[in-house]
């Protein structure tokens, strides 16, 4: 299994990049309502698994509850929320680019990495961290400004993608913390069903509620579609595959998302990127291959 562990994180990459197209198709609906619905479909497609983890929990202590809620707030639904939103707003973003910004990830989860396992922040880390963020700028800019005029929304979905790429950068190593205690499996269905109640507090704060019943069929549909692919399955996918392989590693692995994200875009929905964003895109890309594998930014993760 230690063998094939980079190709369960392939899978879910590819998994994650149909979950873009199945996600922008929900824009007419809340944001946090549709995180808190995906999160309900997906506990209840792993409650099978519920009564053989339950004892699992018994292993964590105090500080690992602490960050399982850190991790589920910050990952699982304001990241998300985030993500979804961004993705929203179809007339004022390309797809693509909403997904090749979350490649920005390395960067804040190596910075975490930094505060949290005291692991040395390197100027070679600062100039690489510097080189990326400008290409990500310059991607979802190509004009070089944001158009405040006419497009003002153009501003906000790119922060959007922005925010979720900051909070999901985190993710891998906090959840790296969270499965040296419990499994991939028991990991998914805390995070999924501890997301619910914080993602219908969200929507009650942020007034992003609906009557169930104003939710088209095909959107139900829409929503099982996610939990069955790019959500839970994805998830428990991407947890078995980071069970044997480094943080870094998967990091790199990732970029497998992007790529079939752009392929998708191109394919189904016939957005093209100017050469200025495919420029960006590759000097984007080849910044967190140089990122993840230089030893010289982190230590590797035993």
């Amino acid at each position: 299994m230690k063998r094939f562990g980079f190709l369960f994180i392939i899978i879910a990459s590819l998994f994650w990049s149909l979950d873009g197209l199945i996600r922008r198709s929900l824009y007419s609906l809340p944001p946090a309502t549709v995180v808190m619905l995906e999160h309900v479909f997906g506990v209840l497609i792993t409650l099978p698994f519920l009564p053989k983890v339950l004892k699992e929990y018994k292993k964590l202590r105090k500080v690992d509850w602490l960050i399982v809620f850190i991790l589920t707030l910050t990952a699982s639904v304001l990241a998300t929320i985030f993500y979804t939103s961004a993705l929203a707003k179809v007339n004022y973003i390309n797809f693509s680019v909403v997904i090749l910004l979350q490649q920005t990830q390395p960067i804040f989860s190596i910075l975490l990495a930094a505060l949290l396992l005291k692991e040395k922040i390197t100027p070679k880390f600062l100039i690489i961290t510097f080189i990326g963020l400008i290409s990500a700028y310059v991607l979802a800019f190509p004009n070089l400004l944001p158009n405040f005029t006419n497009q003002p929304e153009e501003l906000s979905a790119a922060i959007l993608a922005m925010g979720a790429a900051i909070f999901w950068g985190g993710s891998n190593t906090l959840g790296k913390m969270v499965l040296k205690r419990i499994s991939h499996i028991a990991t998914a269905i805390l995070r999924f069903s501890l997301a619910i109640p914080l993602a219908f507090i969200v929507a009650k704060i942020t007034h992003q509620t609906i009557p169930l019943s104003l939710i088209t069929p095909t959107q139900w549909l829409s929503m099982l579609g996610i939990a069955l692919t790019s959500g839970m399955v994805a998830f428990i996918i991407f947890y078995k595959g980071l069970q044997y392989t480094q943080v870094k590693t998967a990091t790199f692995l990732k970029l497998s998302w992007p790529v079939f994200a752009t392929i998708l875009g191109w394919i189904v929905l016939k957005e093209r990127l100017n050469l200025v964003q495919i420029i960006a895109a590759i000097v984007l890309s080849a910044d967190i291959i140089v990122l993840s594998l230089d030893k010289a930014t982190h230590e590797e993760t035993k």
